[in-house]
């Protein structure tokens, strides 16, 4: 199993981020202002967005190939370092435009504040054609999209990778960008995700499946993952099979990054063959595995199995 894993190519392709944190004691209120003074005591640096996504594949054992858009700015210098450490293959477009940059504020374990530097006006032209380019270079068994609305995602990009590829592709959406996700494998919003992509007020698995199917209808996905926190995850498909898994976590420490791990074990599983309930339990394992860390983290495949 961890043989066939380790020949496995996933490309994620998406919106690169860089997140930092800031982490301190707050003692006073400033003089100047009614605001918390941070006495400092610490940052970090760690990948997110779709190389969060990208990371959760390497530590399964995928072989994966990152592609990317990122500035001319101390930020993309940071992020490439950490591809590095990581050992993430990545493919980073250079632009005009700053590196995606999100700063977390953090006293006494709370985050107090987040400041975000980014642009998200869409990619030109060219800028599309290499990322066409880099997959076309690469043996893909699968491709990950990741789409945080910042402008490398678009309906032209997916659907030349859909003409060229016939593997598998998934989608970790952005509510406005509905429209784009035409004809791909599995789409995994969460539930208000879900809520705003089919615009139906979810209040019982009726209304989930009445929003799961117009979700599908509109963009003619063969799947369709609903993640719901404490309420497990329901997969949809085309066909109008539906099967739900409980949630497995005892314990939940922190959701950040969970979503990324539930795409990332998803289209590992149905690009590796199984079968959809299999790789909804996988998910769901992983899932739980994962919220009970701290920060943004990921899951090793031996975790997975000693869970088992």
């Amino acid at each position: 199993m961890i043989k066939t894993i380790k020949r496995l190519k996933i490309a994620v392709i998406g919106d690169v981020m860089l997140d930092h944190y800031v982490f301190g004691n707050v003692d006073r209120i400033s003089p100047e202002a009614p605001v918390p003074v941070l006495n400092v005591k610490d940052e970090k640096f760690y990948l997110g967005g779709a190389a969060n996504v990208a990371r959760n594949l390497k530590d399964l054992g995928v072989n994966v190939y990152l592609i990317g858009c990122i500035g001319k700015d101390e930020s993309a210098n940071i992020f490439k370092k950490l591809c590095e450490n990581e050992n993430i293959n990545a493919k980073l477009i250079e632009t005009n435009r700053i590196t995606t940059k999100k700063t977390r504020i953090v006293a006494h374990s709370q985050q107090i504040v987040r400041v975000d530097r980014e642009q998200k006006q869409p990619i030109d032209y060219k800028t599309k054609n290499e990322i066409v380019k880099a997959v076309t270079k690469e043996n893909i068994d699968a491709i990950i999209i990741s789409d945080y609305g910042k402008g490398v995602i678009s309906s032209k990009l997916i659907e030349e990778l859909r003409n060229i590829f016939d593997k598998f592709i998934s989608v970790d959406p952005k509510v406005n960008h509905t429209k784009m996700y035409k004809d791909v494998d599995l789409i995994t919003p969460n539930l208000k995700e879900t809520q705003d992509m089919s615009k139906i007020e979810i209040q019982n698995d009726n209304d989930l499946k009445k929003a799961a199917n117009i979700i599908i209808k509109n963009t003619k996905c063969k799947y369709l993952l609903v993640t719901q926190g404490e309420n497990g995850m329901t997969l949809f498909s085309q066909n109008g099979f539906t099967y739900h898994e409980k949630a497995l976590a005892k314990e939940v420490y922190d959701v950040t990054g969970a979503g990324d791990t539930v795409i990332a074990v998803s289209t590992m599983c149905f690009a590796l063959g199984f079968d959809p309930i299999k790789a909804v339990k996988l998910s769901s394992i992983a899932a739980s595995i994962v919220v009970g860390k701290r920060g943004t983290s990921s899951v090793k495949f031996e975790e997975i199995k000693d869970y088992l």
